[in-house]
């Protein structure tokens, strides 16, 4: 009988493309297992073209729903259930599908309680969201040198096709240099943008360089970015809340540089291998960054920092970062060999 495994992943964006990391080395190591993954609805895009799943089962946001849609599972009776989210909820959810081990994370009592075994993730907090995610290898006794540690993302040949057609209509000529700049934050992470006057200034620099510049984003960031253009001097490409995932993933492709704050484009750009400069100020670069060679951060320790806050009135830590040091940064990572 082929033994079935579940994964539950269910946001947010940067964590679900950092999540590839698990899924291939499960799948490398145990190649004939047919793996299940829940997650939300929101991350079709982000995960349906992934030929490893078995089943892809999609969660809203209300609680009895998502009930209705897991309970279910328990007929499939999983060798392991994997919480790779481990909140309270997912917790229950492992629990309430009746796998025949269940391990994950977790942050109450009530949730470890869920688990056959787990780790706490206080524990977790600080290490690499690369490598705290092998420690639940450790049940499995998966060695290290098995583990597949660069991300992924899987496209497809429409997805090419299709960014083909939209690149024309843009104007965007791959000939041309371009940059990336991802001046927003997921959510309502507002103390991790760096700010409407730094990214105008940021981008006229490049711009007047000689590069293109390209400013991306979700259509709940029009109105920041419209001030950002409005400060500016030069033109940018502005595609904020104009593509989705497929087109936003072949367009970093075919840029030489990504500069984002610590938000779901940074583990975008880590899973395509393109070369990022994440500007950190409110979370920890050490948790949250993963560790490529292509991957560079700026961060600055001041007294308050991490602290995690998703508003703040001063943003020290932000304003500490100069346009100039970016500016700097910028142009040695471009100038860094491939």
């Amino acid at each position: 009988m082929v033994r079935k495994v579940l994964i539950i992943k269910t946001g947010a964006l940067g964590d679900i493309i950092l999540s590839s990391v698990f899924i291939q080395t499960l799948k490398k190591n145990f190649p004939d297992v047919e793996i299940y993954l829940i997650t939300k609805k929101i991350y079709k895009e982000v995960v349906e073209n992934c030929p490893i799943f078995k089943k892809i089962i999609y969660l809203s946001d209300k609680f009895i729903f998502d009930l209705i849609k897991v309970y279910p599972l328990r007929r499939k009776k999983f060798k392991i259930i994997f919480d790779l989210n481990g909140n309270l909820k997912t917790n229950f959810f492992s629990f309430l599908i009746g796998g025949e081990k269940k391990y994950g994370f977790y942050r109450t009592k009530l949730g470890k309680m869920f688990l056959t075994k787990g780790i706490n993730k206080k524990d977790i907090m600080g290490k690499n969201p690369i490598d705290s995610q092998f420690l639940l290898f450790r049940y499995l006794n998966i060695p290290s040198e098995n583990y597949v540690k660069e991300p992924t993302i899987w496209l497809n040949e429409k997805g090419k096709e299709e960014f083909e057609k939209f690149k024309k209509k843009i104007g965007f000529k791959e000939k041309d240099i371009w940059i990336a700049i991802h001046p927003l934050s997921g959510g309502k992470w507002e103390t991790r943008r760096w700010g409407i006057n730094s990214f105008a200034q940021l981008s006229d620099l490049l711009i007047k360089k000689g590069f293109n510049v390209v400013i991306i984003g979700d259509k709940n960031g029009i109105q920041y970015v419209n001030k950002i253009i409005k400060k500016m001097k030069c033109k940018p490409l502005n595609l904020v809340g104009k593509t989705n995932f497929s087109n936003l993933c072949f367009l970093l492709l075919n840029v030489k540089l990504l500069i984002t704050g610590d938000s779901g484009p940074l583990h975008i750009g880590a899973a395509l291998g393109v070369k990022t400069l994440s500007l950190f100020g409110p979370s920890l670069p050490e948790r949250h960054c993963p560790n490529l060679p292509y991957i560079f951060y700026i961060y600055k320790k001041v007294p308050c920092s991490p602290c995690h806050k998703k508003k703040c009135n001063k943003m020290i830590c932000m304003k500490e970062i100069t346009v100039k040091e970016v500016f700097e940064k910028s142009l040695e990572i471009l100038n860094r060999e491939n």
